[in-house]
């Protein structure tokens, strides 16, 4: 990367949980640090977000407190600690990924002397729709410099809501490493085994939290007449979450032919568990808006059955390296995965396809690249209005 002069960027995540936006934040800021920025992090302290920054050395902002108050005198007394933070560290960049480390950030830059001033940046993580209340306006219209979304359908969410925004928004798509998620891990048959599936199984994999509004009870619907069409298929369910014992006990049920089983939470062999299925499903956009799942499948070499919304109506191309269905259609998603569970020599292929639409476009390094370039921008364009 052309990473003269150094910029120094301080990023802000006001949350704890190592979820959602808090690994893509730190992926973004771990690739700054080797092209040789310097880099901070601020999110808030004592939890396992903290703990993996410690792991991963990524340098940490401790002295900031982002936290939510209910007494507006410690949030401005918050907002007042980050102003001196930035007049004294001189940051080039301050790049905010939630709301609350956003509005914090946009009024410390305000109190500061106009050619003090960092440039404020946020990413818009989530899909989601846009508040159109006059405070909203003038947060990301007047005192944002730029706006990163990571999807074209997110970024005309937010141009129809906020239309002066326009020129300074930008669409930067998630990125996945392909040395971490690849075909060839040498764990992915135990993985396999440990599922008591025989290797010669098509096996498709919702990787998700298992929560209400994740695509769960769609595809239990979907599922019997694709499974009774399937005989040497198997559905796995991955993750935990809330609804993960109603799901058990719908499972019980003899439709599903004992071909449709839960895989539990896996976090240690995540990318042999990708390595050794056949097909990824995505069926809704979590907290994290750049559909992260269907990168890591597709990463492995496999395509994926996604929900044709968001980010993924931009990664998967429909034939070519997945298969996109319309939300909740039952019918068109047991099609689906009749098509590439009953096709294993198809569904090959377009993994193939699938890990190299990943290496062209969906790296963490090709984020990363664009990412800095659009800083650079940013820094030769006139100022936000405030």
């Amino acid at each position: 990367m052309n990473t003269s002069p150094a910029l120094r960027i301080l990023h802000l995540v006001a949350t704890y949980r190592w979820t959602g936006v808090a690994e893509p934040a730190t992926s973004l800021a771990l690739h700054q640090l080797r092209a040789s920025c310097m880099v901070e992090m601020a999110a808030l302290w004592g939890f396992s977000f903290e703990q993996v920054l410690q792991q991963r050395e990524v340098p940490m902002a401790r002295d900031l407190i982002i936290e939510r108050h209910i007494n507006p005198i410690s949030e401005w007394a918050d907002i007042r600690k980050l102003r001196v933070y930035l007049e004294e560290h001189h940051f080039d960049i301050v790049h905010c990924h939630l709301i609350h480390d956003h509005w914090v950030a946009a009024m410390a830059i305000r109190g500061m002397a106009p050619d003090k001033r960092p440039r404020l940046i946020r990413t818009v993580h989530r899909f989601e729709k846009m508040r159109r209340d006059p405070f909203h306006h003038i947060l990301f219209e007047r005192m944002t410099d730029l706006v990163i979304t990571v999807s074209e359908a997110q970024k005309k969410i937010i141009e129809t809501a906020l239309p002066k925004l326009s020129e300074r928004l930008r669409v930067i798509h998630g990125g996945v490493d392909p040395e971490r998620y690849r075909p060839d891990l040498d764990g992915a048959s135990a993985v396999r085994a440990d599922m008591g599936e025989k290797p010669a199984t098509q096996v498709a994999a919702i990787v998700a939290h298992l929560g209400y509004k994740r695509g769960h009870h769609w595809l239990l619907k979907a599922a019997p007449a694709a499974m009774a069409k399937l005989p040497h298929a198997t559905i796995w369910i991955v993750g935990s979450g809330e609804i993960g014992e109603d799901l058990r006990k719908e499972l019980r049920d003899e439709r599903y032919r004992k071909q449709v089983v839960m895989a539990g939470y896996r976090k240690d062999d995540l990318p042999e568990l990708y390595a050794t299925i056949n097909v990824g499903l995505l069926l809704a956009l979590g907290s994290e808006g750049s559909a992260r799942a269907a990168l890591e499948c597709m990463a492995a070499g496999h395509p994926v059955i996604a929900v044709a919304k968001g980010a993924l109506l931009d990664t998967i191309t429909h034939g070519h390296d997945g298969l996109l269905v319309p939300e909740n259609d039952v019918e068109a998603l047991t099609r689906a995965l009749i098509d590439l569970l009953g096709d294993p020599e198809k569904s090959r292929q377009m993994g193939l396809n699938a890990r190299q639409t990943i290496l062209a476009r969906f790296t963490e390094e090709h984020r990363a690249e664009k990412t800095l370039q659009a800083y650079r921008e940013i820094l030769a364009a006139p100022r936000a209005k405030s």
